[in-house]
């Protein structure tokens, strides 16, 4: 018998406010950046994006997503023994999010929680540790994870990349740990990480340090984004998950459905391209919901579970950037 950690549900949850591409392109007629900005918009495949209300946080859209979930998974918030969140935009950084996340679940059983911020591959490292829990610690029987992005607030409008291509919504994942004969669920991680660009992104800009300080500006207390050339990301990719599946005897034709992030559909193509797979292998999102940052891969699941359902023995490669950078993949078996 093997301990197979297992998705049990799904879940996500998009604001209701939304702005199309032609609404950045006149707000960046200020900035003289219009044309500019339309090219980046052709790249990153975008067209609409949901926004998060004023009252709106990374932990309220993470609740509603962990409600999407566990109503799929038909189980209660009772039903779980952790919560594990994630997000770059915390909305406290003490008490724990995962804390208050409990809280307004009701998840009276809940032992275990806690927050933790690998920006982009957030949730896919909260979901690498939560498989090793489950599979090593007879206490924890199902794990929630929730991963949410509430960036927009942050972004500074002159941006090309952020201010434009990133939005806001949360997702929601529960995982349970089975012993069964055959090995399945998630099979295990790979993660590469090359520091070279890690002075480019900074949020607080400023720094926590000086984010108090009267004398720090508004502006550099955002979100700051230095451009520079990402076309590394398809090569990367496609090495990091080749090298991966191979650990398992897998190669990329072998995969029944990539869930990449969907920073950019003209990487994310080009990464299936370099797999030598096709592009119905993958799905992108990114051009309803704009970039959604941890939470990505997930809601890309989400929507790919919509409209149907995986057969048994199927395999799934999960696989994200995140700044500075470093990259994940995961595999599961279905």
């Amino acid at each position: 018998m093997v301990k197979n950690v297992i998705i049990m549900g799904v879940g996500s949850y998009h604001p209701e406010k939304v702005l199309y591409n032609d609404y950045y392109i006149e707000h960046y007629k200020k900035f003289g950046t219009d044309a500019h900005a339309i090219g980046m918009m052709e790249k990153m495949g975008r067209n609409r994006r949901t926004l998060a209300f004023e009252e709106e946080t990374s932990i309220t859209m993470s609740v509603e997503a962990a409600k999407n979930a566990l109503l799929k998974a038909n189980l209660s918030a009772l039903d779980i023994d952790a919560i594990i969140s994630v997000s770059d935009t915390p909305e406290y950084l003490t008490p724990c999010c995962a804390l208050i996340i409990k809280n307004s679940l009701e998840a009276k059983n809940v032992t275990n929680v806690f927050d933790m911020n690998n920006d982009c591959i957030g949730m896919l490292t909260a979901i690498d540790i939560a498989s090793r829990y489950l599979k090593t610690d007879t206490k924890y029987k199902r794990i929630l994870v929730v991963g949410s992005m509430n960036m927009t607030p942050f972004s500074r409008e002159d941006d090309l990349v952020t201010y434009q291509g990133i939005s806001d919504g949360a997702a929601a994942i529960i995982l349970e740990v089975v012993e069964e004969e055959k090995e399945r669920g998630f099979l295990g991680s790979r993660v590469f990480t090359d520091d070279s660009y890690n002075k480019n992104i900074r949020f607080p800009n400023c720094g926590l340090s000086k984010i108090t300080d009267e004398k720090t500006s508004n502006y550099d207390r955002r979100l700051r984004w230095d451009p520079f050339d990402f076309s590394f990301l398809s090569d990367e990719w496609s090495k990091l998950m080749t090298i991966h599946l191979g650990d398992h005897n897998l190669k990329p034709k072998d995969v029944s459905h990539y869930f990449i992030s969907q920073f950019s559909k003209h990487d994310l193509y080009e990464t299936l391209a370099k797999l030598g797979v096709d592009r119905s292998k993958a799905i992108f999102n990114g051009d309803k919901y704009g970039y959604t940052g941890c939470a990505s891969p997930i809601i890309a699941l989400d929507d790919m579970l919509s409209i149907n359902d995986f057969k048994t023995n199927d395999i799934l490669v999960f696989c994200s950037v995140a700044a500075g950078y470093t990259m994940a993949s995961l595999i599961y078996k279905w």
